[in-house]
């Protein structure tokens, strides 16, 4: 039933099957989000699965006129999954957000994490000791970057502090400041471009779902890209 799909992610097209998921959505009442371009909103709830739609709580914030929207949510496992529906309408005395159905759903695989290369002037900064280590982010994941050129020889099984990450989705768009409090060089190697380390984080869960975020958005304007090259 769940195919591979681009991004780390598989897809699910099985009409039964997405109604098992929407079903345990709402039963089991976990939070959802709205994603539309750069809007989030709060969290929310899907209240109820009808045949030929679906009924969310009215989040806060929302942004009123949406048409189409992502739906992100984890389930007890902290598997994350979203799907996409049209906005049908809006109940603002009730609060209700009214929306079509899912024709799939996907899901991020179950590997630990999913790697994303990142664009130029995506860069790191760490404390190894006295010295300030700095590099070029090649490619990062929820778990750990690839660091390319640094400006410091760290060897393996050294500790890194005060990280801050700067990321950027796309050369003109970018994510912010990720700050790493902790980190381990797991692997100290030279590549055809240079020098290059293999950093684990010791992070909180906070952050990890704060670097989850940037992979997905880095990973939709990867396709965003693709598709505008086809």
């Amino acid at each position: 039933m769940w195919e591979p799909w681009e991004g780390g992610y598989e897809i699910n097209r099985d009409p039964a099957h997405i109604e098992i998921l929407l079903q345990d959505l709402k039963k089991m009442g976990y939070w959802v989000i709205f994603v539309s371009g750069r809007f989030r909103s709060g969290p929310t709830l899907l209240l109820e699965v009808l045949r030929d739609q679906l009924v969310f709580d009215y989040p806060r914030p929302w942004s009123p006129g949406l048409t189409t929207a992502r739906v992100i949510y984890r389930d007890n496992s902290n598997i994350e999954y979203f799907f996409r529906v049209d906005i049908l309408r809006e109940d603002r005395e009730e609060k209700y957000i009214f929306t079509s159905r899912p024709s799939a759903i996907f899901r991020l695989e179950r590997r630990m994490y999913y790697r994303v290369p990142t664009p130029p002037g995506s860069r790191a900064r760490f404390r190894w000791k006295d010295q300030e280590v700095t590099g070029d982010i090649v490619n990062i994941s929820a778990g750990g970057l690839a660091l390319l050129r640094p400006s410091v020889k760290v060897p393996e099984r050294e500790i890194l502090t005060e990280g801050k990450l700067d990321l950027w989705v796309s050369s003109t768009r970018s994510f912010g400041t990720v700050e790493i409090p902790r980190a381990e060089v797991v692997r100290a190697m030279d590549s055809p471009d240079g020098p290059l380390l293999g950093i684990k984080f010791h992070i909180h869960e906070k952050t990890r779902q704060e670097l989850m975020r940037y992979v997905i958005q880095r990973e939709i304007e990867m396709r965003k890209a693709k598709r505008a090259e086809a």
